[in-house]
């Protein structure tokens, strides 16, 4: 798709605007890393025991929420991207968000599903420790076990070699989700044990927290899959660049907690500046391959039937 440019020159590719590289490329790397990320969990399906039923169970549940809510908003700011373009129906970006968006209430609403994320994963940390007391665990969940945790991430080192460094990276979304599952412990064990609240009515009252430790949980396994895949892959220039697209998504997400990790003092603001110039970089290095990312999904043109997609620009 082409708007506005030069006088009596061809008109911009809108690729080529920085905004348009910031609104889609993160959006091409978290297609790939949710395709990682299902695979996986279909491995795990196929090979489920009945010891690790609940486990696949939280993952599904998980990935099925989380990707289908991105399935939403990418059709939607693809179809916002290419203007007019994008709502003719030739072009079908409008019947598809039509065709996908049911998906975010089949089997289950998603806000739904993401609150049972959040319960599976308390039902774990309960099958981990021998100690009956359950919420006892939670009170010791939200005291000494997760300051180990946390002084990984204080080093704030800037450099953006540590910053674009995999296992760090992961090591930061983990931080994010246990010290968000330190809070919905800490919630609850005040709501139950120190109020008298009913278990039922606490979990009601502790909602958006619990959503918000399932999206936690959801990035984190996702990336942790990325991750796993590029440094599994033997061809180097390939492994340059799916080390980039990973490193967009990871950094993506940085940007979007970027005031929680602020708030918890966990990142500095010099920090989170180096985070964001690396991310614009990388958005627009991530364009320069644009072209190569989007055919290896090989999607057949009888399949795409839409004029705005057989133009070969990119």
């Amino acid at each position: 798709r082409r708007q506005f440019g030069p006088e009596n020159e061809p008109e911009t590719l809108l690729l080529d605007y920085p905004t348009h590289q910031k609104r889609l490329m993160p959006l091409l790397a978290t297609t790939y890393a949710l395709d990682f990320a299902l695979k996986y969990s279909l491995k795990r399906f196929e090979k489920v025991t009945e010891e690790d039923s609940r486990e696949v169970e939280t993952l599904a549940a998980a990935l099925k929420s989380y990707a289908t809510w991105f399935t939403t908003k990418t059709l939607q700011e693809c179809r916002e991207a290419c203007g007019g373009k994008g709502y003719l129906a030739e072009n079908r970006l409008a019947d598809l968000k039509a065709d996908t968006d049911i998906f975010t209430t089949f089997e289950g609403d998603n806000t739904v599903l993401m609150q049972l994320v959040a319960k599976g994963l308390l039902t774990k940390l309960k099958k981990e420790f021998s100690d009956t007391n359950f919420w006892g665990i939670l009170k010791l969940i939200s005291s000494d076990v997760l300051e180990s945790i946390a002084s990984f991430g204080h080093e704030n080192i800037q450099d953006e070699k540590h910053i674009c460094n995999g296992d760090h990276q992961i090591e930061e979304f983990k931080h994010r989700e246990k010290t968000i599952l330190k809070t919905v412990a800490s919630r609850l064990t005040k709501l139950i044990k120190r109020r008298g609240m009913a278990p039922a009515d606490a979990f009601n009252r502790v909602q958006i927290q619990m959503v918000e430790l399932a999206h936690a949980h959801a990035e984190r396994l996702i990336l942790e899959q990325f991750v796993a895949t590029v440094k599994g892959i033997e061809d180097k220039d390939l492994q340059k660049t799916m080390k980039k697209l990973c490193d967009l998504f990871a950094l993506s997400i940085f940007e979007k907690h970027k005031g929680w990790y602020l708030e918890t003092g966990h990142m500095t603001p010099p920090k989170t500046k180096i985070i964001r110039r690396l991310y614009e970089k990388l958005c627009l290095s991530v364009r320069n391959d644009a072209a190569f990312l989007v055919n290896a999904f090989a999607i057949p043109d009888q399949c795409l039937a839409a004029p705005i997609a057989l133009k070969k620009e990119l």
